[in-house]
């Protein structure tokens, strides 16, 4: 028999004469039935049934030789020590220690009380905080997200030098999404014309990631990391799933747009595919890293596909949605 479908868990309590208190314990206690497939029995200590003490017995008598015996205490008083370890012979916290019960040897594991743990600690100080308003007000955030966007994009516009208005909107949406003002200077622009033209055509986008997937506001976005094809691909070529997912994604036909927020590698493959023959109408790239992102930026910048591409380290797969989105939301104002 392994050791799990011969252990029991036996949770203790104080217990009390007031019934609210039991039905607090029994509601944490469903808490931890839900999470471990073991049987467990709630006890008490004293005043509330059923007393551990003949708990333990009935779960010798079932032939459970391992048991943990889940301290529902605060700290670690006489109740733990003199009413509990003593009476089992056990003297050691949180280890497994043979013993006997009755005429049977079994194994217990008793765990430590629950006050040593930092979560008992936060859980005080967060009812303290709250008795005597400590947490700062939050009256004076703005709350209303178009109010919110609007706002920033304002304040960010206005600090950009930047002639043509589009190439201006798209850059700003990238600072407004990574929070980073520094980071205008590393958004290169690519015939954003391109980009606009490829989303009046209804064009279908392909990500690299669902992260990036998941936040693009158009009615035709695949991301293929997940395909199973993809999955056999990437074993039999050796390369990234990635990497995979652009090279199946592209191979069926021509013009999908492409927006890439987090793997490089998929960048990499994207720009191999136009040099085989591939026609892209246009790349939003962001990936960012420390081994292949700025190159493959880099590569793509220097390849004259239409693209937005943040380039150097930084990017990341918001400020590549950022950036789509904003492309989108200019082709439907045109």
């Amino acid at each position: 028999m392994d050791n799990l479908s011969n252990t029991a868990i036996m949770l203790v309590g104080h217990g009390s004469r007031r019934e609210t208190y039991n039905e607090d314990i029994e509601m944490m206690i469903d808490y931890i039935r839900k999470r471990i497939n073991l049987p467990i029995f709630l006890t008490y200590n004293e005043f509330s049934k059923p007393d551990w003490r003949e708990l333990l017995n009935v779960i010798v008598e079932r032939g459970f030789r391992r048991v943990i015996i889940g301290l529902v205490f605060l700290g670690r008083g006489n109740h733990v020590f003199k009413d509990i370890m003593n009476y089992i012979k056990v003297n050691k916290l949180n280890t497994w220690t043979r013993t006997q019960i009755n005429d049977s040897i079994i194994e217990v594991y008793v765990t430590e009380p629950l006050a040593s743990s930092p979560l008992v600690a936060l859980s005080l100080f967060y009812r303290l905080s709250r008795a005597i308003n400590l947490f700062p007000s939050l009256d004076d955030f703005i709350e209303d997200p178009t109010e919110i966007e609007e706002e920033s994009m304002n304040k960010i516009l206005k600090s950009l030098v930047i002639n043509d208005e589009r190439e201006k909107r798209v850059i700003a949406k990238a600072v407004f999404a990574s929070g980073n003002p520094e980071i205008a200077k590393y958004v290169k622009v690519n015939n954003i014309d391109a980009g606009i033209e490829a989303i009046k055509s209804q064009v279908e986008i392909l990500t690299d990631v669902k992260m990036v997937a998941a936040g693009i506001r158009w009615n035709k976005v695949i991301c293929l990391i997940d395909d199973d094809e993809v999955k056999k691909l990437s074993k039999d070529l050796g390369i990234t799933r990635a990497a995979a997912a652009m090279r199946l994604g592209l191979s069926k036909e021509d013009g999908k747009l492409v927006v890439i927020g987090n793997a490089p590698t998929a960048l990499i493959e994207a720009i191999r595919l136009v040099r085989e023959g591939k026609d892209i109408p246009f790349i939003v790239a962001s990936p960012p890293g420390f081994t292949n992102a700025a190159e493959a930026k880099e590569a793509l910048v220097n390849s004259n596909i239409p693209s937005v591409v943040v380039s150097n380290t930084y990017g990341g797969s918001g400020i590549a949605v950022a950036i789509i989105n904003e492309i989108i939301k200019m082709a439907l104002e045109a």
